[in-house]
């Protein structure tokens, strides 16, 4: 008979009681941890429950591993008691009762404070008080320490502070998550600003607070637009707004294949929006393209939005993040490819993990980076080098795109040198997709800067 009038905790509880009795070989891998309350963690989701927020503040004590090493087991276990014993007496200055949940330690060198966030409290404020915090409790230990003959006076903390927020529901992850990042704030992994931004960040996925903008890739032979090239803006007037701060926060706070997503979302209502024919280059990081949902997501979309083809997508793996795995991702690609989409490897040319990935992955088109189109018409190791890409890329039979033209000079060389896929400012820079009747005269103005270079392609 199923005990139904107990919560799933409980039911935990129970099987560990049933367990005690084993012996320690018996338990010897994986064994449970023998806690049956764990009040700090309790209060935490009460208080969650309705819907509030709440900010752990971590003390981390920087140099335990030295004290560790150069003090007796006794001399370490009174530290400990002081730190507590400080922390219990300091702990009324800076916060009310009311609003402290609770205090509990993790493991031998941090204390975690877990306080309540009230509507209008700013996080400058929580991260003030946690500094006063630590201050005063070095101040307190360097005082008791010498008066009860411990050498304390050596114990340096520091600290982190971050708001535990709705986004996670399950309490005891949510906590997990608050710990890890608090620690890396603590040790100078993250900034300080991390929970703010992580918030805000938050924010924009949640309400699609980005825009994006096109940029075409012209056809030098034909004259005609060959595609575009989705770029992504954050919210103007803020630290967000161009897409390096965008997405590499977003890795940081465990938010990039959401953010991603949601570039997918607005990119294909766009194309679908303005009548998109021309190929679609989308930006994705190794890591969002290994997403067990990244494939679902792009199929709903084209459900969603049905004027838009598959063949029409090609999924750009951009270099931000290192591919650790190539035999994976091409597993991963290969799923896509059976659906249509095709891929393009960026900055060819910057760096090894281009060419690595070039060799592992046989892209459909290869992206030649900025750096080997800048100032080619006047630097020769830079055209022997395009004509290497240029060659591999004809070996295994995919296409290359010139990024960054942005002199009519560059434009010219890379006629001369039968790249005909190109795209730069000195064509267009990003902007809004715009209706089929301005695309129409945004082309003629580029095909009139284009002529001249059709004039000395070569036979």
């Amino acid at each position: 008979m199923r005990l139904s009038f107990l919560g799933s905790d409980w039911i935990q509880r129970i099987r560990m009681i049933c367990r005690l009795p084993f012996s320690s070989h018996s338990l010897r891998y994986f064994p449970p941890e023998f806690i049956f309350r764990d009040p700090v963690l309790s209060l935490v989701k009460a208080y969650r429950k309705s819907g509030n927020s709440c900010a752990l503040i971590l003390l981390h004590l920087e140099n335990y591993h030295h004290l560790f090493a150069s003090s007796s087991y006794e001399a370490l276990a009174a530290l400990q008691a002081c730190i507590k014993q400080s922390l219990l007496t300091i702990l009324p200055t800076y916060y009310s009762p009311s609003d402290l949940i609770g205090v509990k330690r993790c493991g031998d060198d941090e204390f975690c404070l877990f306080v309540k966030v009230n509507p209008g409290t700013e996080f400058g404020e929580l991260q003030r008080k946690s500094q006063l915090l630590q201050r005063e409790l070095e101040r307190r230990l360097q005082h008791q320490g010498q008066a009860a003959g411990i050498r304390c006076e050596s114990a340096q903390f520091v600290s982190g502070c971050y708001v535990i927020g709705p986004d996670i529901e399950n309490t005891a992850a949510a906590v997990q998550h608050a710990y890890h990042y608090a620690r890396s704030i603590a040790t100078k992994k993250l900034p300080a600003h991390f929970s703010e931004a992580r918030n805000q960040l938050l924010e924009i996925v949640k309400h699609e607070k980005i825009s994006v903008l096109a940029q075409p890739i012209m056809n030098l032979s034909s004259g005609d637009i060959f595609g575009w090239e989705i770029l992504t803006r954050g919210p103007q007037n803020t630290p967000f707004h161009t897409p390096a701060e965008l997405f590499d926060l977003a890795y940081q706070a465990d938010l990039l294949s959401r953010m991603e997503f949601v570039v997918l979302k607005k990119a294909f209502r766009e194309i679908s929006e303005r009548r998109i024919r021309e190929q679609v280059f989308i930006n994705v990081t190794p890591v969002s393209l290994g997403h067990p949902l990244f494939l679902n997501q792009l199929l709903e979309l084209l459900n969603t939005y049905p004027e838009v083809s598959s063949s029409q997508v090609v999924l750009e793996i951009t270099e931000r993040h290192a591919i650790r795995d190539f035999e994976h991702l091409g597993a991963v690609m290969k799923a896509f490819r059976a659906h249509g989409f095709r891929f393009a490897v960026d900055d060819a040319g910057a760096g090894y993990s281009s060419l690595q990935s070039i060799s592992e992955l046989i892209p459909d088109m290869i992206k030649i980076d900025r750096s080997v189109i800048s100032n080619i018409d006047q630097i020769s190791v830079k055209q022997s080098m395009l004509k290497a890409l240029l060659h591999v890329a004809e070996h295994i039979n995919c296409e290359v795109i010139a990024e960054g033209v942005e002199r009519k000079e560059e434009a010219d060389t890379l006629v001369e040198m039968r790249v005909n896929m190109v795209q730069g400012f000195y064509f267009a820079r990003p902007q809004p997709l715009v209706p089929d009747q301005e695309r129409v005269q945004q082309l003629k103005q580029m095909k009139e800067k284009m002529d001249h270079h059709r004039r000395i392609l070569p036979a």
